[in-house]
């Protein structure tokens, strides 16, 4: 669970609910067999997992690393926009790094969709990158915020968003926790700045 450090927060959120303990994890492959899926501390906690991915190969790397570890959890190929499951079904939700791929507009529908699902009382995750990001520098601006950037080969959009901007996604829902995380990692033998925010929300 090291890639996201940040649902360590998250889990301890969940763990104290006294809802049901069952997730769903939106953007749950990976893109190497050797790679544990974020649910997978989830799992082997006992919470019954759900999670989709757009992309069928990595969810094929996070099916091949439950039945190594004999982990279950039930991984579907979806659409985080159109999400196979029945309004406010869902205790806990979350996307790691994967609304930040989105246009502005595509974002708050995901958003939305996660919320779509999520039961009352239940809670969110939920992180975006911050402007100070240094990898915007490298992109395409597209749009305010919005930069096309290549990795592997394909143009993949990145949106950056300002400290409080996210917060007009989430109208009704309660603000339990909000960080913002600037970290330094090297790649490449440079130095690289990333920035996120990250919030855990609840539903009335």
């Amino acid at each position: 669970m090291n890639r996201g450090v940040a649902l360590y927060t998250f889990k301890r959120f969940c763990d104290e609910s006294p809802l049901e303990k069952e997730i769903l994890e939106c953007g749950a492959g990976v893109f190497e067999e050797e790679m544990e899926p974020l649910f997978g501390r989830f799992a082997q906690d006992g919470y019954r997992v759900h999670g989709i991915d757009i992309a069928e190969g990595r969810l094929a790397n996070a099916r091949a690393y439950c039945k190594r570890h004999n982990v279950e959890a039930d991984l579907r190929r979806a659409d985080l926009l159109e999400l196979p499951f029945e309004d406010a079904c869902m205790p806990f939700v979350y996307a790691y790094d994967v609304v930040i791929h989105g246009r502005k507009t595509v974002m708050r529908q995901m958003v939305a969709e996660m919320i779509r699902v999520l039961q009352a009382g239940g809670l969110m995750f939920v992180n975006f990158l911050a402007l100070e990001d240094d990898r915007r520098e490298k992109g395409q601006e597209i749009g305010e915020g919005e930069y096309l950037e290549q990795h592997g080969g394909h143009d993949v959009v990145h949106n950056y968003l300002q400290d409080t901007e996210a917060e007009a996604y989430f109208e009704g829902l309660e603000l339990l926790f909000k960080e913002k995380r600037v970290t330094w990692k090297i790649k490449r033998e440079t130095w690289r700045r990333q920035a996120s925010l990250d919030y855990i929300l609840k539903k009335p």
